[in-house]
Formats: C-alpha cells, sequence, structure tokens
C-alpha cells in the first residue's frame, strides 16, 4: 500500500499538469485595428500576457503594418493591403490637426471615410484564401478582436473560432446593439459628450438626442459597409451585427472607480488598467534629472501615441507655462524645440509613461486624457490636468474631474498664465493628491489584477470552446420585441377592447332605460 500511494500522488499530479498545458498551451489569434496605436498597445499587453502564459499569440496584419508593429514575442500573418492602411494613417493624421476645430458634420464624415477605408482593408484581408486557409489549418483557440476593427468579428465567423472583444468604447456603437445592453440617457452620458452620471435636464435632453442619433447614423455607416463583406463570407442571411453578436466575451477597459456604473450583461467583464504595469527604475541620464527636482518633484506633460508635436504658437504658450514652475518637467515632444523652453523642461520623443507616473518624484501628470495614461495615473495615485483632444478623450476628463482627480483645460484656448495656474492649482491643493490617493489604493484592491482578470477569463473561453450561455437573448430578438411592441400593441388592443365594450354596454343599457321612460311617459 505504501508503494501505490507515492505512485498515485504522481500520477494525479501528472494529469493536472497535462490539463493545466492543455488550458495555457492554446494559439490565439490577434486582429488589431490597422492604424491607431494606442489600440494596438493596449492589444499587445494582453497578447504577451498571453505569451508569458504559455500561448502561441498570433497578430494578422497587412505586410505594412509589421514594420512598425513586428514583436519578438508574437507569431505574425501577413496579407497585401494596396495602400489602405497609409490611407486610414493618413485620415487619422488629418482627425487629430483638424480635431479642435472639427464640426459635428465634420466628425461624421470622417467616421463614413475612416468606415470605408476599413471595409478595403478588410476584404484584402478576408480575400486572401491561401491566408484564410493557414489560419484554418493552425487552430486557434481563440481570436481577440478590437470591434473598432468590424473585421475581426466576421474573420471569427468565417473560421468558427471563439471570439473575444477587447475595447474600451466603440466609435460605432456596434457593441451595444451586439450586446443587446440597454444603456439608459437619463444616466449613461454618451462617450461623445463631456457629461457625468448626474445631468441637467438640458444635458439629458442633449444626451438622449446625441445617443440616439449617434447609434442610428453608426449602425448605418457600418452596414452599409460591412455587411456586403459578411454575406460574402459568412452567408446570404448574414450580417455585421449578427457576426459581431456571437462574441463570446467582451472585455471593456472600464472601471467603476472612474467610470460611471451601467447596465451589463454577464459576458461583459472589466478590465480597465490592464496596461498598467510593474515600475522599471528609470534610465540612469532621466533618473538623474528627476532626482535633481529635489523636494518640489516632476511634472510628466505626455499628449500619448498620437499627439506628438502642435503649432508653433501653442508650443510657445505650453513652453511659457512650464519654464514657470518650480518643479522638473518631463515633455514627451517631437517638434521643434521652442523659443521659450526653460532650463527646467527636458523634451523626449518617446518616455516611459508608466515608470515616471509610477517615481515617487512625480507630483502631476498633464495628459490628452487618453485612457491608457488615465489608467496608469490612477493606478499610480497622481493628480491630473486634462487637455482634451477628441474621441473618449473630453469623457474622460470629464470623469477625472467628476472623481476629484484633476482639472480640465481647453487646448486651443487655454494662455500661458490660465495654464500655468491650473498646473499649480493641481500640485498646491491638497486634496487632488489625497483623492488620487484614496482611488488608487480602491482601484488596486482587487482578488486579481485587470490584466489577470482578462488571461482568466481569455483561457476560460479556449477551455470550454466559447461561453454562449452568457450571451442575452436579447440579440436574437426582433426589434419590435425587444422594445415589447408586440406587446404593447396587444395590450393597447385589449384595453381598446375592454372600454369598447364598457362603453358599449353602458350605451345599451341607457337607451333601453331612455325607452322605458319615453314608453312610460306617453302611456300617461
Amino acid at each position: 500500500m505504501m508503494f501505490f500511494t507515492p505512485f498515485i500522488s504522481v500520477t494525479v499530479t501528472s494529469l493536472f499538469l497535462l490539463s493545466y498545458q492543455f488550458v495555457i498551451g492554446e494559439k490565439v489569434l490577434l486582429v488589431p485595428v490597422p492604424f491607431a496605436d494606442s489600440h494596438w498597445l493596449a492589444q499587445s499587453n494582453l497578447g504577451r500576457a498571453l505569451v508569458n502564459r504559455g500561448h502561441a499569440v498570433t497578430a494578422v496584419m497587412s505586410e505594412d503594418s509589421l514594420a512598425e508593429r513586428q514583436s519578438a514575442e508574437f507569431l505574425f500573418e501577413t496579407f497585401e493591403d494596396r495602400g489602405t492602411r497609409a490611407r486610414l494613417k493618413a485620415l487619422e493624421d488629418r482627425l487629430v490637426s483638424n480635431a479642435a476645430e472639427m464640426s459635428l458634420a465634420g466628425v461624421i464624415q470622417a467616421a463614413i471615410m475612416l468606415s470605408q477605408e476599413m471595409m478595403k482593408h478588410c476584404d484584402f484581408l478576408l480575400g486572401d484564401s491561401n491566408l484564410l486557409q493557414r489560419l484554418r489549418d493552425s487552430r486557434y483557440g481563440a481570436v481577440v478582436t478590437d470591434p473598432f476593427f468590424p473585421c475581426g468579428a466576421i474573420l471569427a465567423a468565417h473560421l468558427q473560432i471563439p471570439h473575444v472583444a477587447h475595447l474600451r468604447t466603440n466609435a460605432y456603437r456596434i457593441d451595444l446593439a451586439a450586446t443587446g445592453v440597454p444603456q439608459p440617457p437619463a444616466y449613461v452620458p454618451d462617450f461623445l459628450l463631456p457629461f457625468t452620471d448626474q445631468m441637467t435636464f438640458l444635458q439629458r435632453t442633449q444626451n438622449a438626442v446625441v445617443s440616439a442619433m449617434m447609434s442610428l447614423l453608426s449602425h448605418w455607416i457600418l452596414s452599409s459597409n460591412f455587411d456586403g463583406l459578411a454575406r460574402k463570407f459568412l452567408g446570404e442571411d448574414e450580417t455585421l451585427l449578427s457576426a459581431m453578436s456571437r462574441a463570446d466575451l467582451w472585455l471593456y477597459q472600464t472601471d467603476n472607480v472612474l467610470d460611471f456604473p451601467t447596465p451589463s450583461m454577464p459576458n461583459m467583464i472589466q478590465v480597465g488598467g490592464l496596461n498598467v504595469r510593474e515600475v522599471v527604475p528609470l534610465a540612469a541620464d532621466l533618473e538623474t534629472f528627476v532626482q535633481s527636482s529635489g523636494e518640489d518633484g516632476v511634472v510628466v506633460v505626455s499628449f500619448g501615441s498620437i499627439v506628438k508635436t502642435m503649432p508653433t504658437d501653442r508650443a510657445e504658450v505650453w513652453a511659457a507655462a512650464l519654464a514657470r514652475l518650480r518643479q522638473k518637467v518631463v515633455w514627451r515632444y517631437t517638434g521643434e524645440k521652442p523659443a521659450g523652453l526653460g532650463t527646467n523642461t527636458k523634451l523626449m520623443g518617446w518616455l516611459p509613461q508608466n515608470d515616471l507616473l509610477g517615481h515617487p518624484k512625480t507630483r502631476a501628470f498633464v495628459t490628452h486624457a487618453g485612457y491608457n495614461g488615465v489608467s496608469e495615473a490612477l493606478h499610480h495615485g497622481v493628480p491630473m490636468v486634462c487637455v482634451p483632444f477628441f474621441g473618449d478623450q473630453p469623457s474622460n476628463a470629464a470623469r477625472v474631474v467628476a472623481r476629484g482627480l484633476g482639472v480640465k483645460v481647453e487646448f486651443s484656448t487655454v494662455t500661458a498664465d490660465e495654464l500655468y495656474q491650473a498646473i499649480l492649482h493641481v500640485l498646491t491643493n491638497n486634496s487632488y493628491q489625497e483623492t488620487a490617493a484614496r482611488l488608487s489604493h480602491l482601484h488596486r484592491d482587487q482578488p486579481q489584477s485587470p490584466m489577470e482578470r482578462a488571461v482568466w477569463w481569455i483561457e476560460h473561453v479556449i477551455k470550454h470552446g466559447g461561453l454562449p450561455h452568457l450571451r442575452a437573448r436579447a440579440v436574437e430578438l426582433p426589434w419590435y420585441q425587444y422594445h415589447l411592441l408586440d406587446v404593447a400593441a396587444f395590450l393597447l388592443a385589449v384595453c381598446a377592447a375592454v372600454l369598447g365594450t364598457v362603453w358599449y354596454s353602458c350605451a345599451f343599457f341607457c337607451r333601453k332605460c331612455c325607452r322605458k321612460s319615453s314608453d312610460k311617459v306617453k302611456r300617461q
């Protein structure tokens, strides 16, 4: 008996390791957005976490993308895009440079043009039969997509692979229709509007109108461009929405510490802050500069991966404001050196943002309010001065202000003195630092880190070959059933029948009574 005990123990352990390897040794396919580098940054971080768990991760992208995004951790499958990515990047640059002056009509036009180019890019991807055959032969356990590039949903449905969607918000709102989750405009602000969950009457009116109009417009834009591809590669009865609604899991980069509570479905998982990683030491020269700040500390200035420069007049405004600070300033800026740049300011073409924000000398973060930077500042407890440009940045800034994490200024109109006063206010008002520290502690107090949670759920999808039981029935209902219009019509008909019956009965009895009275009068 003593002989069999270690044998049984070894056998059980071996079986456990084999089953564990089955979960962590799968192939995962990434379908990134062909432009918008911040989206790729978040998705590639998720991919690296999967690699660290033993998965083999492959990214499918155009040959043009490979030069900028190639990484030793991933495998790559490529296709020829015939210039579509270059045109998408040009559209993105135009949108960024004109963001401050762009009207609503301009935003809509840009959305239409982006959708058209993404559709062409998708057509080249799906139309590469050799690529599709290689993907089929690889037998991936799951495909991770960004719904901003809807092609990933069509590819996942075509390959019949469990689909995981990873996003912050979706500019085309396809996720709302695909999950069936309601978004009551009374307290859920549209991501295009800088509102909180406590809106005035006029704000609620604007929120309701914008949400309804943009949802209809977005549905039309995507349907007109991608429904044809869905029919071509999935079947005549298919649409982009039907493909997207098959997603097994939605990983949202949201966090209720920063974001406002909204309705959710069981397959919608919050992983806000998954881009945050452990802080590593700064390079020697940068560490020396940071340490030279003494007790005053450092202010970090960065507008993300897209806005790397600015017009000369604006750059001089910023240089003048930053030069007045007692703190040292690390500014990510690739343009021509401003004439008024102070001796306290260090310009860098690239900076280790997460590591700087996690440094004990950092006192404030001046940011465009992109989600990656905001979540890093939240994690490390750094108050912010937000300078939003476009997209979800104004709504992110509104959340920062509402939570007491910082203030907001307008890029195109702020003066040097106003900018200096805004930064000084955040630096000298203890409430911002105290709030940032408290919310940082609240954000970190989780049983799993956001990245661990995201990886666990992806492995859960792979292990079970999909999670269809978590999808809401709402996505399969016709629109009139979802909005209970058939029930409303039935109840209206019942009420009308009851009221009609009562009316007819009353009228009948009234006529009988009147006739009897009339007959009685005649006899008298």
